[in-house]
Order: structure tokens, then sequence, then C-alpha cells
């Protein structure tokens, strides 16, 4: 029985853990570099299971020509096989005062679903052998927890995630967080940042296509209430700045018109940085329930690695 200062040991409710049971999450391309574990990477040489041919080239090692399809062709083939590899994920998580939002159509704030989002994909990454850490982060990195693929590595995974609260005030510190993860994740990694990116700029976008860049197989999770999205408010209101903007005291039925068209345009542009960049960008409501999030991701994992 947990005593009265433990707090919460995951912030993941069973249903969910039930509804992610099956998922497996994929890396979308071949990730070099990793060791051992549960996805498929060409390499040459002893392997449990040959893969394909390949035509020799200058360089290649001798030892891998397959003598019999020489015998066969007078054509010089080098055997490779596949060998397994596991997968290191970072999760980046967005702490910053915004993220309390919760809006009067959702059940949790942004934060709180990020929270359950990100510990359903840690069951989902350890259960099938693979590494899950995380960073948490607001004006500046707050958490860190190495990535580790031991099962008793998940309870203190979750109960670190269980106990974020949001920043009362302050920008969002997305450079900081970002070159932290470039340090930490290792060589190569899935990298998953779930933000609801007010107050990145041009900045974020090149810090995150970088991570890209160097073999990182890197996803955003573009996380907003229902209320930020179509802005329903009837009456006049103050809006108050979460992240060190002003507050604006405003109608929105005279404004709700072109909000919605400029955060069209700024989903929009998420996607085709993303499609630039190598990045997995998803939008995620919080008046979705998480584990249709994470299945569609994993989804989209599954048809990428499909078509190659």
């Amino acid at each position: 029985m947990s005593g009265p200062d433990e707090g919460p040991r995951s912030p993941v409710d069973p249903q969910t853990i039930d509804a992610v049971s099956t998922l497996t999450i994929e890396v979308r391309r071949v990730v070099e570099g990793l060791q051992g574990g549960g996805h498929a990477s060409p390499h040459l040489g002893a392997s449990v299971e040959f893969a394909e041919h390949k035509k020799y080239s200058p360089g290649d090692d001798i030892r891998h020509i397959d003598w019999r399809a020489l015998a066969r062709t007078d054509r010089y083939f080098v055997k490779t096989h596949e060998r397994e590899v596991h997968l290191r994920c970072l999760m980046l998580l967005d702490c910053s005062a915004s993220m309390a939002y919760r809006g009067s159509r959702a059940d949790r704030s942004k934060l709180e679903f990020a929270t359950v989002l990100l510990g359903a994909m840690a069951h989902v990454l350890v259960r099938q052998g693979d590494a899950a850490g995380l960073l948490a982060f607001a004006d500046r990195p707050l958490d860190f927890v190495p990535p580790e693929r031991r099962p008793d590595h998940l309870p203190a995974l979750l109960s670190r995630l269980a106990r974020l609260q949001p920043a009362t005030d302050g920008a969002t510190g997305y450079g900081d967080a970002i070159k932290r993860a470039a340090d930490r994740a290792g060589r190569r990694a899935l990298i998953v940042l779930a933000s609801d990116l007010w107050g990145c700029d041009r900045s974020t976008e090149i810090a995150l296509g970088s991570l890209a860049s160097r073999g990182h197989d890197v996803t955003l999770f573009h996380v907003l209430s229902p209320d930020e999205v179509d802005l329903p408010f009837e009456r006049a209101a103050t809006f108050v700045g979460l992240e060190g903007e002003g507050d604006v005291e405003v109608d929105p039925s005279l404004i709700r018109a072109d909000y919605r068209r400029a955060l069209g345009r700024l989903r929009r542009r998420w996607r085709q940085a993303g499609g630039r960049s190598g990045i997995d960008y998803l939008f995620a409501s919080t008046g979705q329930r998480p584990e249709q999030v994470l299945a569609e991701f994993a989804a989209r994992r599954h048809r990428s690695r499909r078509t190659g």
C-alpha cells in the first residue's frame, strides 16, 4: 500500500493500458547504430535470419559472398541478414503554463492528456522490449529520466509523469529542451515532443529538423483543447496570456473566423515543415481518447514501414 506522500503511481488507467495492449510502435525507417531488440535492421554478417541478396560492390566483405549463387549465375552476390534492434525513445513533455488549460469540453487538461498519451506509449515500448525515457520542460528543463527498457523502469517513469505539474508562468523553452534531447538521446533515437506549440517560432522548427537530419526519428504531437481549435465562446471575455503575453479583452464572435483560419494555417505549416524535414506530425485534440491518438500513430508507423 502506498504511503501518504508517495504520490500517484501511474497516470494511465487500466482501460487505457488494455486498449493499447496489442499496439506496436515501429521506427519509420531503418535506424542504424541500435543494438539487439524488436526492429529489423539490415546488417552484413552472422544472424539468425537471412534477409536478401545484393550485388557485390568493391569494399563488401568477401566472407559474405554467396558462392552457390556465383556458381549458378556467374555473378557475385552478397548475403545480407536481419538482426533485431532495440529502439531508444526519449519523450519530451511541455509542462508550460498554457498546458494547464482544460476548456469547456474536455475531461483533461492538455498536460493531463499528454501525460496519459506518453505514459501509454511508454507501456507499449517497454512491453515490446524497447527503451523509454522522459524529458519534461517548461521555461527550462524540469525532469529527466534516461531511456531504459527494464520492466522495473516503467513504474518509476510513470510515477515521474504522474507528479508533473504545469508551470505558473513564463515562456516555453523549446530550444533548451531540444538541445538537451540532442545531447542525451544517444546516436539514434525516436524523439517524441508533446506540446501545444504556443510560443514556438521558426527556431523550434529548425531545431527539430536538425534532430531529424542527424538521424533521429522525430515525432510531434500537437495537443490542443477543442476550445482552442474552434473558439466557441459567445460572450466578450478577457483572454489571459499564460506564457508572458499580455491579457486581451475581445468579443470572440468578431474574431472567430480569422482565428480558425490562422490556426488552420499554423497546422498546415507544421505538416508541411514535417514533410520537408522528415518529422512525423500528428494533431491531437484533448476531446479524443489518448489511446485513439496512440493507435493512429502506431498504424501510421506500420504503413510507413510497409511502404518503405
